[in-house]
């Protein structure tokens, strides 16, 4: 499937955001403006939830992040529009490992995963999304993401895998599927329903089940692709898969992961438990396994 931008792009609806709405001072007042505009005005209550979903948090770099980034040359990659901001640790000759990050994350946010795939002999390779990090940009959604993967890959050549995290991990599957030359893939707490998590979205934030729906019609018509286009049920392929899915990840659930393994004939999966969905991206064992699977190694 060819996707292409249109002039508004619909949001990955990872639970990253839920999850700082709940911890966020005004979501009270949050729910109070969709509840008094959706009884008001529908549609500017439809229009406002579509700013809100594309819109990703952004973060400042921690100090380790910034340290990593020294040790890596500067990879920028032109892409339509403007342009992406990679990096890349290692020798450009050996076979290259990407990493892809979650909503409102970084690339930089998975370099525990650098050094053991360096000493596996692999070349590593991360990038900021459309809308993170030093990527920049005041929106982002599924499909930014998705350009700027195959921005990436179109810029490497061959590479021989990608690990994903989150909206990172979806988006990996759906470029595995296409894109056969592509060795393996690690995918890490990976959503598999755009519809099942705004359905999460529309609970944190109190909307109404009519509003919710609208606004899914309102996004598919804009772009011109439906929902159910992006299920994990669709997305499949004959690579090596692992995925790895911690049982306490109060963001995507455990069971979304799973999904993927009924549609790729040789997934595995890792599961973990008491990591959530963020911490898991800096214990060693998941660290040692992707890089063992990378490498071809039985975890």
């Amino acid at each position: 499937m060819e996707l292409k931008l249109k002039p508004a792009f619909f949001w990955p609806i990872n639970s990253t955001s839920v999850r700082s709405f709940k911890f966020s001072a005004d979501i009270a007042w949050q729910r109070l403006i969709f509840r008094a505009l959706w009884r008001v005005s529908p549609r500017h209550a439809i229009e406002r939830a579509v700013r809100v979903l594309l819109t990703p948090p952004r973060h400042p770099f921690p100090d380790a992040e910034l340290a990593a980034m020294e040790e890596a040359s500067l990879l920028p990659v032109p892409m339509v529009p403007g342009r992406l901001i990679g990096w890349r640790w290692g020798r450009a000759r050996d076979p290259v490992v990407v990493l892809v990050h979650g909503w409102g994350g970084r690339g930089t946010q998975l370099k525990g995963f650098i050094d053991p795939l360096l000493e596996r002999g692999f070349s590593v390779v991360a990038f900021d999304a459309p809308g993170h990090g030093m990527t920049g940009g005041g929106e982002s959604s599924l499909p930014h993401f998705l350009l700027g993967l195959n921005a990436m890959l179109d810029h490497l050549g061959p590479v021989h895998a990608i690990v994903g995290h989150s909206v990172g991990a979806a988006v990996t599957a759906m470029v595995m599927a296409r894109c056969p030359a592509i060795g393996r893939a690690v995918l890490i707490a990976p959503p598999a329903s755009l519809a099942e998590s705004s359905r999460r979205i529309a609970v944190a934030l109190q909307w109404p089940e009519a509003l919710r729906s609208a606004v899914q019609r309102h996004i598919e018509r804009r772009f011109g692709v439906r929902w159910s286009e992006f299920e994990a049920g669709r997305v499949s392929g004959d690579q090596p898969l692992l995925v790895i899915h911690d049982r306490q990840d109060r963001e995507v659930p455990f069971g979304e992961g799973h999904r993927y393994l009924n549609t790729w004939p040789r997934a595995r999966l890792l599961e973990t438990n008491g990591l959530g969905h963020r911490r898991v991206l800096d214990d060693s064992m998941v660290i040692q396994a992707t890089a063992d699977f990378i490498a071809g190694d039985r975890p």
